[in-house]
């Protein structure tokens, strides 16, 4: 008798999709070139000083000196702000729980404890993408956010239903106030519903948005080159953990202007990075595993925590500008 195709099925095996997938996972587009440094110590200062305009005219940076003229060189000594700009380590922390009986039968196709383990790191960097944008509570552990950060000269309020043209105006400057890197930043963040307010702004005016090249990877083609959305030719990266305040009939953002990375030596080039202990500079992430004995109605379990010791520290407060206010209300 030949089998039919519906009890064909039977005779077939099913296959479980190796690992746990996140079914509508958040982009954290700017995790691609978010860089970290590692710290010896819990905190790192930097020693700075009045921008140089602010304690002499500009035209007189120094002294135009004539031949045999050397008395009349004018003192002109650097001092350090009264206190340093510190930056001390926070700590981010998630724990999951498994059953040994669990761990033990069910090891294939899906290790439980590895499927976990890359849930608890994820978990981890949405939190530490989410702080670049949420306020501090000053609670120990918790570390100050690229807004708590922000100069009160490095961040202005967008218009109240500003028009395409004025949009773009706004942008070029926020982009402007950019001071670090020789006034160019080398990343843009936003949330999706303010990447499109600024498409939008592009499209309003009868312009389409300037396109730069990138290394992206795709899931057929690997790694490869794709053209991505910028201003100014600094590209702009999507991070859906900024949140949109509710503030209806407003919902109000934020767009960053950042320089990111730091050259650690004299000089324009000292920006936003992610801090880390030393040691952990390439792995970020700890793993620690306790017991928990049986109770009457249960096995024992296995407690993984995975912490992340972390912080954000900026070099320069000209590395950072914000666009706040940002109306999204028409782009949900």
């Amino acid at each position: 008798m030949a089998s039919t195709p519906l009890n064909s099925i039977n005779l077939t095996q099913d296959q479980l999709a190796k690992w746990l997938i996140e079914d509508m996972p958040y982009r954290i587009q700017i995790a691609r070139i978010f860089p970290f440094m590692g710290i010896q110590g819990g905190k790192i200062s930097y020693a700075r000083t009045p921008a140089l305009e602010a304690v002499a005219d500009i035209n007189d940076m120094a002294t135009i000196l004539g031949e045999g003229g050397t008395s009349g060189i004018a003192v002109q000594t650097a001092d350090p702000a009264a206190s340093n700009a510190t930056f001390t380590l926070g700590e981010l922390a998630t724990r999951y729980k498994i059953e040994y009986s669990s761990m033990d039968r069910f090891k294939y196709p899906n290790n439980l404890d590895a499927v976990e383990s890359a849930l608890a790191i994820r978990r981890l960097t949405y939190m530490f993408y989410r702080k670049l944008d949420l306020a501090t509570t000053g609670n120990p552990g918790d570390f100050p956010s690229l807004s708590d950060m922000c100069a009160a000269g490095q961040r202005f309020n967008s218009a109240a239903a500003p028009n395409a043209a004025a949009r773009i105006d706004e942008l070029q400057k926020a982009y402007s106030l950019i001071t670090s890197n020789n006034g160019r930043p080398n990343a843009i963040m936003c949330n999706s519903r303010a990447y499109r307010w600024i498409m939008a702004a592009y499209f309003g005016v009868g312009a389409n948005p300037e396109y730069v090249p990138y290394e992206w990877t795709d899931p057929i083609k690997g790694r490869l080159t794709v053209q991505v959305a910028s201003i100014n030719g600094t590209p702009i990266f999507i991070n859906d953990m900024i949140a949109t305040e509710d503030s209806d009939p407003e919902f109000y953002t934020r767009i960053y202007f950042m320089v990111l990375g730091d050259a650690c030596e004299s000089g324009p080039v000292r920006g936003i990075t992610g801090i880390v202990p030393g040691p952990l500079k390439d792995t970020l992430f700890i793993r620690r595993e306790s017991t928990e004995p049986a109770s009457a109605h249960s096995t024992s379990l296995i407690n993984v925590d995975y912490t992340f010791p972390v912080a954000i520290a900026m070099g320069s407060s000209g590395a950072l500008s914000i666009l706040d206010q940002v109306d999204v209300a028409a782009y949900t």
